[in-house]
């Protein structure tokens, strides 16, 4: 299978393997019920997983479900990922290709967690990954290849001095105002985040021609989520109007969609091992503001 299909993590990367139908997950304990399955909320650490992604084949010697020491020596240890079509689109099947079957976890009838032969596909065959909790250690935005989507010109406020007098007049133009923003992180490739998971990081913002990272702009996100947040723009000058003249002054923005592409690097909490998330950051935004002062 692709990696475009389903994320297949590298070794050291922990995870949890979710039955579709079942939504139960497997469990790797010690005792006469070694390998048996558990009610997805029941969270144990005999539940995590992490792959050693083979090489070579070697014959093994009953296809029961079960497990075994002695390091991959048996080729029915070692397991093939059949992406999942249609309504399994991101799960996958487990497949032993050296006795042909396909691991399967159901609740309504024994054995519950065992296996059945590859040529026959079920709903209870299907399993996906449930990721350990990830640390976030940075987010690295590709600036260079940032775009602009839409940009629409937002007139933030306006005021007119009217001078009468044979004398120069002055008022103060003051502009306080809150424009409303959005962030989204969309997912492309590599590792796949849970949806709701929260973290912390600078988003992109345009000014001065080019894209840059906001770091004051380090709201809580939420992967998969939509995040609404203010900016406000204040300033106060003064104005002038000379005798018999009207002035004007206004201050504008552009209002507009953003879109640059980033690189998530996560590193898991159990073993330290690196990996990846590729996607695009995208967003509502303001920016080049302006003030024009004008007679009338």
């Amino acid at each position: 299978m692709s990696k475009e299909d389903i994320y297949i993590p590298p070794e050291g990367i922990y995870f949890r393997l979710l039955g579709y139908l079942s939504q139960h997950v497997i469990v790797s304990g010690v005792g006469p019920n070694e390998v048996h399955q558990a009610p997805v909320q029941n969270e144990a650490r005999n539940q995590y997983f992490t792959l050693i992604h083979g090489t070579g084949s070697r014959r093994g010697p009953r296809p029961n479900v079960g497990h075994v020491g002695g390091n991959g020596q048996h080729n029915n240890n070692w397991f093939e990922f059949e992406p999942g079509k249609g309504q399994y689109t991101k799960q996958f099947r487990l497949i032993t290709p050296s006795d042909g079957v396909a691991l399967v976890s159901r609740t309504h009838r024994a054995p519950y967690f065992w296996n059945h032969p590859r040529g026959d596909i079920y709903p209870d065959q299907h399993f996906c990954f449930l990721f350990e909790d990830m640390r976030i250690d940075r987010i690295d935005y590709d600036l260079d290849v940032g775009k602009i989507i839409s940009s629409t010109p937002l007139l933030l406020a306006s005021q007119t001095l009217t001078n009468n007098t044979n004398q120069e007049q002055e008022m103060s133009f003051s502009l306080n105002e809150t424009t409303s923003h959005t962030s989204t992180f969309e997912y492309s490739t590599g590792f796949t985040l849970a949806t709701g998971t929260e973290f912390k990081a600078g988003i992109p913002l345009f000014a001065e021609a080019k894209f840059t990272i906001d770091a004051s702009a380090t709201n809580q996100w939420t992967w998969g989520e939509q995040t609404s947040f203010s900016k406000s723009y204040t300033i106060t000058f003064p104005v002038r109007a000379g005798p018999n003249e009207t002035v004007r002054a206004i201050s504008t923005i552009n209002r507009g969609e953003l879109e640059v592409p980033f690189t998530m690097h996560l590193s898991s909490r159990i073993s330290g091992t690196k990996t990846e998330t590729k996607g695009v950051w995208r967003g509502l935004s303001t920016w080049d503001l302006r003030h024009t002062i004008s007679n009338e």
